[in-house]
């Protein structure tokens, strides 16, 4: 009797998006890396599926909600920043812009194994994720959880979660009058305790509209000035040869 108690305690799961967030945080908090760099190979397409530009991106991240990108060189000045919650965008080193923003994929990518479980779920309800419509389904072979669309619904804006390795997979955004983008984390490979998913796919409308692809990937020692939007242009960093 007391191991069949114990299997059906096992089998209880998950069942609603708050928990499954929990959950998230749970299995990797103390575990995931504090920051991280790599070089983006950005390539873009257009509708017939010609490649339209080629960039190189410089990154750099720390948890949970610091994210710089100096594009195509470090010499350039041209980039963005990401900085509690805010965008900053840089020509030739001064800031050009700045503006709110809750970057989706770096929050279920990253931040939420690193930050409080409510903030997580605060910042994706407010980019329209229904946390009241839950369900499972299978998606390349693996079982995983959707949060924000009923079963069947491919459409709604909603989020797809492995459910064995707890990692984002998949994200859907329909921002209405026709306009749909759909996000891909691909070929997750482990880093030290957590992973990394270095092939991401945009596509707008079903068709591939963005690739990036991650290499020379290291989780290095990295200044604050890396993320102070007073020191874009200066900052530097490098990884390892």
């Amino acid at each position: 009797m007391m191991v069949f108690l114990l299997g059906l305690s096992g089998e209880r799961g998950i069942h609603s998006g708050e928990e499954l967030i929990g959950a998230m945080h749970k299995k990797y908090n103390g575990k995931w890396y504090q920051t991280l760099t790599f070089e983006q190979q950005t390539i873009r397409y257009d509708t017939a599926g010609n490649v339209t530009s080629e960039e190189l991106w410089y990154e750099a991240l720390r948890m949970p909600d610091k994210l710089t990108i100096k594009i195509n060189n470090f010499e350039s000045g041209n980039g963005m920043m990401i900085r509690n919650d805010s965008l900053y965008q840089f020509n030739n080193g001064s800031i050009a812009g700045t503006r709110p923003m809750l970057h989706p994929l770096l929050i279920l990518g990253f931040s939420v194994y690193n930050q409080p479980t409510q903030k997580t779920i605060n910042d994706l309800k407010a980019l329209g994720i229904d946390f009241d419509k839950f369900h499972k389904k299978t998606y390349e072979g693996r079982k995983v959880y959707v949060v924000g669309a009923d079963e069947g619904d491919d459409t709604s804006t909603q989020f797809w979660i492995d459910k064995e390795r707890m990692l984002f997979v998949r994200l859907i955004q329909d921002f209405g009058q026709g306009r749909s983008q759909d996000i891909r984390f691909n070929n997750y490979q482990p880093l030290g305790n957590a992973w990394i998913a270095p092939e991401v796919l945009f596509y707008g409308n079903g068709k591939l509209r963005l690739k990036e692809v991650y290499t020379n990937i290291r989780t290095p020692e990295l200044g604050m000035e890396v993320f102070n939007p007073n020191f874009f242009a200066q900052s530097r960093w490098r990884p390892e040869d």
